[in-house]
Order: C-alpha cells, then sequence, then structure tokens
C-alpha cells in the first residue's frame, strides 16, 4: 500500500522529468495538427498567467468532432498544461480538439525542495477547471469547436478534478453554466473519495504526510467529503468512464462500491489496465507516436456518447 499512496500522490514530479518539453514536441509534429498555444482562459483581478492558461490542439482539417478538457496530474501541487502535449496531439490526430490545461497548485514543499512552501487550497483547482470549460463554451465558433460535445478527462489529480467537474453542478454554476455543459468524463488514475484517500496515504505514508498533502490540499478533514466526487453520486446523471492501472486501483474499486449502490450505478463505467503502473500508464497516454489501449479506449468512449441522443 505505501508504494501505491506513493505512486498517486508524486507522479507529477517523477513523470515529468521523463517528458519531451513543449519545444521538442512543437517541432515534432507541427504539420499534423493546429496548435494555439498559452491562451488565458482566465484573466480577473486575481489571475495568475502562468497556471490560468492552456493549449488548444486541433485536428489539421480545423473540424472536431469533439473536444476533451484535459487535467494534469502532480499532486494538486506540480505539473502543467505543457507537459501533455503529446496526449493532445495524439487525440486531435483522432478528430478529437484537446485543451490541455495548467491551474493554480497547492503547497508542495512536503514533495520536494524545488516546489513553493506556499499555494492555493481547494477548491481553487476545481474553480480553474470550470473556468477553463467557461472559456472553451464561450470562445466554440471561434475555434470550430461543438458546444454540445465538449467532455473533460484528467490523470491523477487531474482524474479526481474531472470526476468533480462532471458531479457537482456548483462550479459550473459559478461560471454561468450548468452540468449539461459537460458531455460525459473520463477520470484516469484518480481518487474519488477523498476521505478514504486521506486513509490510505495516512497507512503508506504516515500521518505527518497526510496532513502535509491531503490537508494542504483539501484543508480540514470535516471538508473532505465536499471535495469528494463519490458524495455527489445521487444528484449527478453525467456518465463516466473511469480508467485506473494496477498500482492505484484500489481507489477505482472504493468509488466502485459505492457506484454500485447509486442511481448512477448504469452511467458510470469501470475499466482498469492491471498491468499498468501509475507510471507507465501515463508515458503510455502522453505517447503520440506509440499505441495506446487507454487513449482507444478513450476514442471509443466519446464516439459512443456522441452516438447518444442527449
Amino acid at each position: 500500500m505505501r508504494n501505491i499512496a506513493l505512486l498517486l500522490i508524486a507522479s507529477g514530479l517523477a513523470l515529468g522529468s521523463t517528458t519531451p518539453s513543449f519545444a521538442e514536441q512543437e517541432v515534432a509534429q507541427s504539420d499534423q495538427v493546429r496548435v494555439v498555444a498559452d491562451l488565458a482562459y482566465y484573466q480577473g483581478q486575481d489571475a495568475v498567467p502562468e497556471h490560468h492558461a492552456l493549449t488548444l490542439v486541433l485536428p489539421a482539417d480545423n473540424k472536431p468532432r469533439a473536444t476533451l478538457l484535459w487535467i494534469h496530474g502532480g499532486a494538486w501541487a506540480s505539473g502543467g498544461h505543457e507537459k501533455e502535449i503529446g496526449l493532445a496531439r495524439a487525440l486531435a490526430n483522432e478528430g478529437i480538439a484537446v485543451a490541455a490545461m495548467s491551474y493554480r497548485l497547492s503547497p508542495g514543499r512536503w514533495m520536494s525542495e524545488t516546489l513553493p512552501e506556499t499555494g492555493v487550497q481547494h477548491p481553487a483547482h476545481i474553480q480553474d477547471v470550470a473556468r477553463a470549460l467557461a472559456w472553451l463554451w464561450n470562445n466554440a465558433n471561434e475555434y470550430g469547436l461543438d458546444r454540445e460535445a465538449l467532455f473533460v478527462s484528467g490523470f491523477s489529480a487531474g482524474g479526481h478534478l474531472s470526476a468533480l467537474l462532471a458531479a457537482d453542478e456548483r462550479y459550473l454554476k459559478q461560471v454561468g453554466l450548468t452540468a449539461e455543459a459537460v458531455r460525459a468524463a473520463i477520470p484516469v488514475a484518480g481518487g474519488y473519495d477523498i476521505e478514504h484517500y486521506f486513509e490510505v496515504i495516512s497507512e503508506g505514508l504516515g500521518d505527518q504526510v497526510a496532513q502535509d498533502h491531503v490537508i494542504g490540499v483539501f484543508g480540514p478533514r470535516s471538508g473532505h467529503a465536499a471535495a469528494s466526487p463519490s458524495a455527489y453520486l445521487e444528484q449527478s446523471n453525467t456518465p463516466m468512464l473511469v480508467i485506473s492501472e494496477g498500482q492505484t486501483v484500489q481507489y477505482a474499486d472504493h468509488f466502485e462500491a459505492q457506484v454500485a449502490e447509486s442511481p448512477m450505478q448504469n452511467r458510470i463505467r469501470f475499466e482498469v489496465f492491471a498491468d499498468e503502473t501509475h507510471a507507465s500508464l501515463y508515458r503510455e497516454l502522453i505517447n503520440e507516436n506509440e499505441p495506446s489501449p487507454a487513449r482507444t479506449m478513450m476514442l471509443a468512449f466519446i464516439d459512443e456518447q456522441l452516438a447518444q441522443q442527449r
């Protein structure tokens, strides 16, 4: 269990060091897709340009059949949209526009001396995700995007955030949208019950790490249920495909048991790549030059949802 917990919270550092730079990816595939980099999705008085930015990757024909908002991982404390361009390019080459977004981060010094001691807490991250989706909605016509085909997905911390956006309508309402704005969600390798997540981290890495990490991200334990996608199963109606891998599948299993007792049991599907690690699944997803069964599964789910009438 210690390795399972450690992989989830440390993925942003372990994976980021092996990901090609944005400039390298730009050179590699610049003729196959259209890349619009570093777009500001929020420009309010409290905007942080480094974090309130996304890169939009469009199919070469500028006619995407759907748009995916992709949220990076990194324990809510590290990472950024520039590391996710390989996945965006791979999906754009299959006809899906991808908006890879950054968001404000929580303190990460507990994880690495290179990360800041200060940062935001929940609900800042999910508020940023809602802002990014609102930007896509408001700018859909300019980029040839279909408002009726907006999906949300993410890896690790991004998996949690994508599920929360789909399950808890409050954050969409804050930006003038409703749950109907999200066609479906594809959370990947995330945690969906923050109370359970705290317990796993505490047991696997010790109470101090649980305090520094989980309390650092989500605040006092009294608020952890409200930050959990699992808390909204009675009111949510957004379909999900929940993808996990062999090392953090316990979070998905816990969520699946909750879903089985809820009205969402026929609207949330669970798939696991049991032979993959947290790191290997991520590397496979973002490697545009190699096949990815997980990406193929995501594409099939998107097309399945598009085929259904709303």
